[in-house]
């Protein structure tokens, strides 16, 4: 929390989110850009460690860009950190999903120019829509549950760790939920999976496509009702601040022969006495003079 002085007094000045300036959209195009390359590429080659592989470029995108966007990569973790409150204005959170939605696109396209091959998201083997709806909006909660615990909150502000705690959500996922669904948990990794395939192939499937976008979306909204209930000190302490006192409430310097301390606003010199040379009492704590009674 920032300071500003008057006089010798120190006062709290309301933290104010300031505009996103353009470096953090295009981090956040950078980041899904990797992260989808990644993806991409692990998949049409058959990886047989893609989960670490994915998980380990997203640490590395997140540790990268954290201090400059967030490194959400995710409309899903955006719309969360927005639900959450107090961390991203709507016009920047809009920002950000386009930013992460072209970068996906253009991931998906350059591995198809390099392999020539796209791939698509679906049902594991034996598996329905219903299970992938459920998993997907299961882990996308605990993803995005994740990011607003480790990077949000002012308990765990500063923390070294809080990349690590994505990455490895997302490749705890991979290894569980991969052969069920694919893994998405992002609706800009369905994004760009699915349209470029729909260029390479001229298929595709809208049903599909709104379900891994919505299902994240579902589960960002689970998270955020998780963190309001598990970090609710958090919601506390924000309103517990109390606005500053109006400078024309306080005394200035100029009025008192002593400095004012800053715990003690309207303490009087020691060569003052508790009259005061006017015969009146000293001010009270509501700024006013209390005259004596006669």
């Amino acid at each position: 929390m920032a300071y500003g002085t008057s006089s010798h007094i120190e006062y709290p000045a309301f933290d104010v989110e300031p505009p996103m300036k353009v470096e953090a959209y295009i981090s956040e195009f950078v980041g899904t850009y990797f992260l989808v390359l990644t993806i991409g590429f692990n998949v049409l080659q058959n990886t047989a460690l893609a989960p670490i592989s994915i998980g380990a470029i997203l640490m590395a995108m997140i540790f990268a860009t954290g201090k400059v966007s967030g490194g959400h990569f995710n409309p899903a973790v955006t719309l969360g950190v927005y639900w959450r409150g107090g961390k991203i204005s709507g016009n920047d959170a809009l920002s950000y999903v386009g930013s992460q939605l072209v970068g996906a696109l253009a991931a998906g396209c350059t591995y198809l120019s390099i392999l020539g091959a796209t791939f698509s998201l679906g049902p594991g083997a034996g598996y329905g829509l219903a299970a992938v709806a459920i998993v997907e909006v299961l882990f996308t909660a605990a993803l995005v549950f994740v990011v607003l615990s480790v990077a949000t909150t002012a308990q765990d502000d500063g923390n070294w760790y809080f990349g690590l705690a994505i990455g490895f959500t997302v490749m705890a996922a991979a290894f569980a939920i991969g052969p069920i669904s694919g893994c998405s948990l992002n609706p800009a990794v369905t994004f760009g999976v699915l349209i470029s395939n729909f260029i390479n192939t001229g298929h595709l499937k809208v049903s599909i496509l709104l379900m891994y976008t919505l299902a994240p979306f579902f589960g960002s909204v689970l998270a955020v009702c998780l963190f309001q209930i598990i970090r609710e000190q958090e919601y506390e302490v924000a309103k517990g601040a109390t606005m500053p006192e109006p400078r024309s409430f306080r005394y200035s310097q100029a009025s008192m022969s002593g400095p004012l301390s800053p715990s003690q606003p309207f303490a009087m010199s020691r060569d003052m006495s508790p009259m005061g040379s006017s015969g009146m009492s000293p001010p009270t704590s509501s700024g006013r003079f209390a005259f004596p009674q006669v």
